[in-house]
């Protein structure tokens, strides 16, 4: 009874919020342009002003350095709150569209509007940039939202909770802790959209919830995202980059290489070259390293240490012994561990990088087929026909060449998944473009008005709309050049109009 009482409190205090923030949204306060800059500058200000607070946050949930919560969280976001501040006028600007022939005389353009009140479920890897830069597009397109961050980064979780109250808008921006219960109350709720970043089981569990209430979706999750080094690949660059991507934030990144596809010529060559590159940056024992972070919780060391002593593979370097009280899991090294055990089966979201023995690229391209699609790809390769057979024969969300992880900084790139890694888009206009609802606009005017559309339908009239529709009343050259005139003449009706 205590629990049901509880569940039942909890959707209660969920619904209320809801509420509240639909209640604030039908006053039109979060629509106009003035409203949406200032909330952004109350962001990036709050950035700047908290930096301290939220580095040494998440220093205390994940151990990173200072390096990398400033790279990984503070910069990324700043950098996209600029973006979006630089940009937000025009992409509220009326997009003019032509009108086809048989609608005219009248013009057409297309309007992105806020859907309303957005749900956002953050993860605890990045739990800083990843809460803020959403919350940012969502007001971005003029919405309410709601955050839920992660409990799991529990430091994070409670400076989000304390300081967005004091930069941003409390009407139109809140922020609700706990745990799974209090997500689970909240994806029972109508919202107008919902952004969900994690694993897979959770989409599927916020997913089914959204579709009882047909709440669009955007899920941000991850997968296995391959790394293929080319027999043609500059190595000792290659070597620090496959690293830096796997180890940025202890590998507990989505967009991490989760493993790699060597070309066995030059293999050992590649296997030598990361082995001295470890031993470089981290030394013999990475845990006396101030440059390595740690597992989140022992949960997650538990489950990486399984995917390490089930993988029948070599291991090939292991910088440091494991602890389990400090969290600690050394950057690992796997040499061909079998493709049916779980580090290969399972996104690894930590240190370890399996390394696959491959001897040709159509080789690679079966191994990555043979897989869901991943949300990124790297290839390291030289220019040339290598790169584009790889991307036109596979899938992915994103391909990044010749260096891991750096496609997510481009705000002018989409960022999202595709199948299993993911749905919807982020990052800038297309972050904005996900948080608005595209409408398209006619307007016709009034002076023409053919009488040939109405009944009485006759013959001649059905002959004469069959010729217009299908043709070709008129030679596809002319029509072709009549269209092209009136996009151009639409569009300057818009500028004169200012709709």
């Amino acid at each position: 009874m205590a629990s049901l009482a509880n569940a039942e409190s909890l959707h209660k205090a969920a619904k209320d919020k809801l509420d509240h923030l639909k209640a604030t949204f039908a006053t039109g306060r979060t629509k106009p342009y003035e409203w949406r800059l200032q909330q952004l500058n109350n962001l990036r200000n709050m950035m700047e002003s908290e930096m301290e607070v939220f580095c040494a946050a998440i220093q205390k949930d994940l151990g990173r350095p200072r390096m990398e919560a400033v790279l990984g969280d503070v910069s990324h976001l700043v950098g996209e709150t600029d973006f979006a501040i630089n940009n937000l006028k025009s992409w509220m600007e009326p997009e003019a569209v032509p009108t086809e022939l048989l609608q005219r005389p009248g013009y057409s353009k297309v309007i992105r509007e806020p859907k309303g009140v957005i749900l956002i479920l953050s993860p605890w890897n990045f739990p800083i940039d990843l809460s803020l830069k959403t919350i940012g597009m969502a007001v971005a397109a003029g919405n309410c939202c709601l955050l839920k961050p992660s409990e799991v980064a529990s430091a994070s979780e409670e400076a989000l909770a304390r300081l967005i109250p004091k930069y941003l808008d409390t009407e139109a921006v809140q922020v609700m802790t706990g745990g799974p219960d209090v997500s689970t109350a909240l994806i029972s709720l109508r919202w107008d959209h919902i952004h969900y970043t994690g694993n897979g089981s959770v989409a599927r569990i916020v997913a089914q919830a959204a579709a009882k209430n047909l709440v669009p979706c955007t899920l941000e999750l991850g997968g296995k995202s391959p790394a293929i080094i080319t027999s043609g690949a500059n190595l000792n660059v290659a070597a620090k980059r496959l690293l830096f991507g796997k180890l940025f934030n202890t590998g507990q990144i989505c967009i991490a290489p989760d493993y790699a596809l060597v070309d066995e010529k030059i293999e050992a060559e590649f296997l030598r070259i990361l082995l001295e590159t470890l031993k470089t940056w981290h030394g013999e024992d990475a845990k006396a390293s101030s440059h390595l972070g740690r597992i989140i919780n022992k949960r997650h060391f538990h489950r990486l240490k399984n995917l390490l002593d089930t993988s029948d593979g070599t291991i090939l370097a292991q910088n440091g012994k494991m602890d389990e009280d400090s969290c600690f899991m050394p950057p690992t090294l796997v040499h061909n561990p079998s493709k049916t055990s779980p580090i290969m089966q399972e996104e690894i979201f930590g240190p370890l990088l399996p390394i696959i023995t491959c001897s040709s690229i159509n080789d690679m391209i079966s191994f990555i087929n043979s897989k869901d699609k991943p949300l990124t790809m790297y290839i390291f390769a030289k220019k040339g026909p290598e790169i584009d057979q790889i991307i036109e024969n596979t899938s992915s969300g994103s391909v990044c060449i010749n260096d891991t992880i750096m496609q997510y900084a481009n705000s002018n790139l989409p960022f999202g998944g595709i199948g299993e890694s993911g749905t919807g888009r982020s990052h800038g206009k297309w972050g904005f473009d996900d948080f608005s609802h595209v409408r398209g606009i006619m307007y016709r005017d009034t002076w023409v008005d053919l009488p040939q559309r109405y009944p009485p339908y006759t013959d001649s009239n059905l002959k004469l709309f069959q010729r217009l529709l299908v043709g070709p009343i008129v030679p596809p050259g002319v029509k072709k050049a009549i269209m092209g005139a009136g996009a151009v003449t639409t569009a300057a009706i818009l500028m004169r109009s200012r709709l």
